[in-house]
């Protein structure tokens, strides 16, 4: 059974679904006056806050400090599921072939067997960890929809399995065995380069990997980096230049999502810029036409019905696995360590303390004006702060300090994962998957080539939905000018643009791939008043508010910041907006928090203000003109003046501005922003704690062959949790395949009772061990629990015959039929379907590769950090 692991994680996340906040105050801004940052090593998290000198560390502790801290009075621990690991490999062909014996597809597939996932999870993080195939995992709600196609693949540590298909494989390279058993290509060892983390866990996965690698007959260059070089080293050079052939991939999650539609294009489809070679032209890009296909459908909602977003889920899910450019190991339970006196807490159950947009606001120790905040690293030379989505913000150690200072118009709720309103509000129309709306005259869209707004008349979509920014729109950026809608518009226009512009897209031509996949649905926008817009969106979602998510435009910067952004990296071409085109260039990678390249920047808008630049097509819609020359030039004029104090250019809006960082002393203080145009106090956005549900018991009584049979599953389900969903299965526990699988149901209590029907105990065989196996979750709290019982059906009795000698006897009435209660009932509208065809043609290609390599061989079958 897996309830170990699952209980473990449970008892740590909490014990209530909502708790109480009382507010230090009711001033606008957030509960405490300043947010000090400063570098504290993992390993000393636990005492440093003991120490008090910090409140709180939102790096994930190492998995035997949790241990040793748990019960400890001085520390409160939060758990959550906010980070993975993975190996991804080094896909790049080679020449001769056998230099790279990872640019074959069934040496990469082999390498999933290679890794003993039980033994990282239950081991190495000492059970503050699960295992994992793919990019979700059971603290992942969409995981739901995989969970069976999952537990089908059988995947398990099996070197045997492994050996047999390079064995088979590494001659076709071209590659010889040597009597030492080492693999020999032109007479030189085959040497794998792996970079191997050494912050954390990592280094003991990365470790355990070349090791069983160089029992299959390599040899290992290991090399142990830390996260700067990594990061230059993975996403900043050509795979084909082979400088790495494995790394040990961390990922940091920034929210829950309930059902996902980009996770699967990052770390699956070449077009998401996060694939070998980044999406960067002139590169060796690894690129799967059909994953690209159907990744690009669920992106971009070109499904018509949940269903149909289910198959093309589990198609692009079988097909991501069998290409295995990643090896997914595990998702991390991070432990939190905290002072007991820290207030305001929420555990976002896909980012836990980091990365939020709603624990900042609300921290605070009584009697004190400062939260003390401890992580990793404050700054890396691989944290740049610019704009430019796929360009700055990357990783976790820019990701979560910026989080503190800007509100998201809208953000996934911390336990359900669903979008909902947070700074601006919606209202969403549409006309389904196969209706359309007729945009509008007076809608117009960003022209990259004319550089103007354009009546986007006579064009079609599915969608439209109103943003109200009301609670933006006459509020201040920090540096004291008001937020317009035009700081909206503007951004929609630069991201049109840098998508669009021939000379901007060969520029950045990964940003350029990874902006268009979303600008490219929206097809209109239409101004209502100072404060709201229309946005026609060809884009339809079965939840109405994943519509509203796809056609958002956050104000995280005011628009002449992201002027100025344009002109150094695109007009000036001094700086590049991503990694890999600082590479390529050889131009810095730009970070507005820099001084330097803070100071080009005020020099471009200081030297907009010294010759009055106006860009007034940019804020000329219709008729209408949403920014005028002397508030152009005020802005101008405001930003340099900050620029001037502060030594950054990092102005945003939300309840913390950046007052001080020192990246040689990996120091940060942000400071509260109390203006009294700030819409928000303490305690808004405070959500507590939530407990998922978690599987107690299965009870199998004894099974017959041919007879129902009722299953109890005892539930541990906290108040509040809502509605129950689960879906069951019959596994042979010989040969890992499932025999039968349920639909969906649903159930308003706990415990949950499940009649196999006889049509299903008629599949099974007297004598042979079977696995029961569940996965439910809850409606509120829609983690996913799983577990297996094993159970072993009996034959049924023999009939005994019936005498033939006529007996007198009173007439009895024929019993009625005995009526079966399945689990087979139609699922609800977010629930999950059967296995498609498509899906099981994939997994039968899987599966008959799986045997012939077995047969000949003799085996057993989330940011950057």
């Amino acid at each position: 059974m897996k309830l170990k692991t699952i209980l473990l994680a449970t008892v740590l996340l909490g014990v209530v679904l909502l708790a109480q906040y009382t507010p230090p105050h009711t001033n606008p801004g957030p509960a405490t006056e300043r947010i000090v940052g400063k570098s504290v090593p993992i390993a000393q998290a636990g005492s440093a806050v003991k120490a008090g000198d910090i409140d709180v560390h939102v790096s994930g502790m190492k998995a035997a400090q949790a241990v040793a801290l748990k019960g400890d009075p001085s520390v409160a621990l939060y758990t959550a599921a906010a980070g993975f690991n993975d190996i991804i490999l080094n896909p790049a062909p080679a020449t001769p072939a056998c230099v790279n014996p990872f640019s074959n597809r069934a040496i990469r597939f082999a390498m999933q067997f290679v890794v003993d996932r039980d033994y990282v999870a239950n081991e190495i993080f000492k059970g503050f960890a699960v295992p994992m195939y793919i990019w979700l995992s059971q603290y992942d709600p969409t995981y739901s929809i995989v969970a069976d196609l999952i537990s089908q693949l059988g995947i398990k540590y099996d070197l045997d399995y492994a050996r047999a298909i390079v064995e088979q494989e590494m001659p076709k390279l071209g590659a010889t065995k040597g009597p030492d058993g080492k693999w020999y290509c032109q007479g030189k060892p085959v040497t794998i380069i792996g970079l191997i983390r050494i912050e954390d866990e990592r280094k003991d996965i990365g470790d355990a990997f070349a090791s069983a690698l160089e029992q299959l007959g390599f040899t290992v260059d290991r090399r142990y980096v830390t996260f700067d070089v990594a990061i230059k080293t993975i996403y900043g050079t050509d795979p084909a230049q082979f400088q790495w052939h494995f790394y040990t991939e961390g990922w940091g999650k920034g929210a829950l999502d309930r059902w996902d539609t980009g996770s699967v294009a990052q770390y699956c489809a070449s077009w998401s810029g996060y694939m070998p070679g980044w999406g960067t032209t002139g590169w060796y890009n690894f690129a799967n036409a059909t994953i690209d296909e159907l990744t690009d459908k669920i992106y971009k909602g070109n499904f018509k019905s949940f269903q149909e977003y289910v198959d093309l889920y589990r198609k692009a899910t079988l097909m991501c696995f069998q290409e295995s450019i990643r090896v997914f190991v595990n998702t991390n339970l991070n432990a939190y360590v905290a002072s007991p006196q820290l207030k305001g807490v929420t555990v976002d159950l896909g980012a836990g303390l980091r990365a939020s947009a709603y624990n900042a606001r609300n921290w605070y120790v009584p009697g004190r004006d400062v939260v003390n905040v401890g992580h990793l690293w404050i700054w890396t030379a691989s944290s740049a702060w610019n704009p430019v989505p796929q360009g700055g913000f990357t990783d976790v150690y820019s990701v979560d300090w910026f989080r503190m200072m800007y509100d998201p118009a809208v953000w996934p709720h911390p336990f359900t994962g669903l979008p909902s309103p947070f700074r601006a509000t919606y209202t969403v129309e549409t006309r389904g998957p196969d209706g359309q709306f007729d945009v509008p005259a007076d809608a117009y869209r960003w022209d990259a080539k004319r550089k103007a707004w354009v009546s986007a008349g006579g064009e079609k979509a599915k969608s439209k939905v109103v943003f109200n920014y009301a609670k933006y729109v006459g509020a201040k950026w920090h540096h004291g000018q008001p937020i317009k809608l035009a700081d909206v518009l503007y951004i929609y226009a630069f991201l049109w643009d840098i998508a669009n512009d021939p000379q901007k897209v060969a520029r950045e031509s990964g940003v350029a791939s990874y902006v268009n996949s979303s600008m490219a649905v929206i097809k209109g926008i239409r101004v209502i008043n100072d404060t709201a817009i229309e946005v026609y969106i060809d884009y339809w979602h079965f939840d109405p508010n994943y519509i509203a998510s796809m056609a958002v435009i956050t104000p995280d910067m005011p628009w002449e910041v992201y002027y100025a952004v344009d002109q150094l990296v695109y007009v000036k071409q001094t700086y590049a907006a991503s990694r890999s085109g600082a590479t390529k260039y050889n131009v810095p990678w730009l970070s507005l928090i820099l001084k330097d390249h803070a100071k080009a920047a005020a020099d471009a808008l200081q030297e907009a203000l010294d010759k009055g630049v106006f860009p007034e097509n940019w804020f000329k819609i219709g008729d209408k003109l949403l920014l005028t020359r002397d508030e152009a030039l005020a802005r101008y004029r405001a930003a340099v003046d900050w620029y001037n104090r502060y030594s950054h250019l990092i102005i945003s809006q939300g309840p913390f501005y950046l007052y001080a960082i020192d990246t040689a002393k990996q120091y940060i203080e942000l400071r509260a922003f109390r203006d009294p145009t700030y819409p928000y106090k303490p305690g808004v956005f405070y959500f507590g704690v939530a407990t998922p549900v978690s599987i107690k018991a299965i009870n199998v009584p004894t099974a017959v062959v041919g007879q129902p049979v009722s299953v109890s599953v005892s539930l541990e389900v906290p108040q509040g949790a809502g509605r129950l969903y689960y879906k069951w299965g019959i596994i042979d526990a010989t040969t890992g395949k499932f025999i039968y699988t349920s639909t969906e149901a649903t159930a308003a209590a706990a415990p949950v009772t499940i009649t196999v029907p006889a049509d299903v105990t008629s599949k099974l065989t007297a004598n042979r061990p079977y696995k029961f196996w569940i996965t439910t979750y809850a409606e509120n709290v829609p983690i996913v629990a799983e577990a297996t019982q094993v159970f072993v059906p009996r034959a049924a009795a023999p009939t005994t015959p019936t005498p033939t000698t006529p007996t007198p006897t009173t007439p009895t009435p024929t019993p009625s039929p005995t009526v079966v209660t399945t689990t087979t009932a139609a699922p609800a509208a977010d629930t999950t379907v059967a296995l498609a065809a498509g899906v099981v043609g994939i997994l039968a290609v899987l599966a008959a590769l799986a045997f012939a390599l077995r047969r000949r061989g003799g085996g057993q079958e989330t940011k950057t950090r």
